[in-house]
């Protein structure tokens, strides 16, 4: 029978504490944490945002019109699709940034995320956007 006494010496101490403190501190690292809970948006002064309830429900303003509608998130995928909204009408320019925000919405398929910073992605992993989270404490 063979047998191997492992002895923990300094080096080795040292080197799994090292291993330990990156692998714990990974976690804050941008990944599929879940949006659950969550509102984010664009930040100096724009008013598009988008909320994640518990229930996967999403909400959110587009800039002239709320918009609602439900998400499925799996880690790092996201899918949103079937958008409604209100029907208020506004001017020309901001009814193009609220169709653009939209349909970027509607494209997003994968994100990383962070406590303060989502990053959208499209098919192929193409960034769409980048949103700072509204609700932190």
């Amino acid at each position: 029978m063979f047998t191997h006494n492992f002895v923990m010496t300094k080096p080795r101490v040292l080197l799994f504490l090292t291993f330990m403190l990156i692998f714990a501190s990974s976690t804050g690292q941008a990944g599929g944490g879940s949006l659950a809970g969550s509102e984010w948006g664009f930040g100096d002064g724009d008013d598009r945002f988008v909320q994640f309830g518990a229930d996967g429900k999403v909400s959110g303003h587009a800039g002239c019109n709320r918009f609602f509608t439900s998400y499925q998130q799996n880690g790092t995928k996201l899918k949103i699709s079937g958008i409604a909204t209100t029907r208020k009408l506004c001017s020309g320019p901001a009814m193009k940034r609220e169709k653009e925000w939209l349909g970027l919405l509607k494209r997003v398929r994968a994100i990383d995320l962070t406590h303060l910073k989502l990053i959208l992605y499209g098919s192929r992993r193409t960034r769409l956007a980048i949103l700072k989270r509204r609700d932190f404490d």
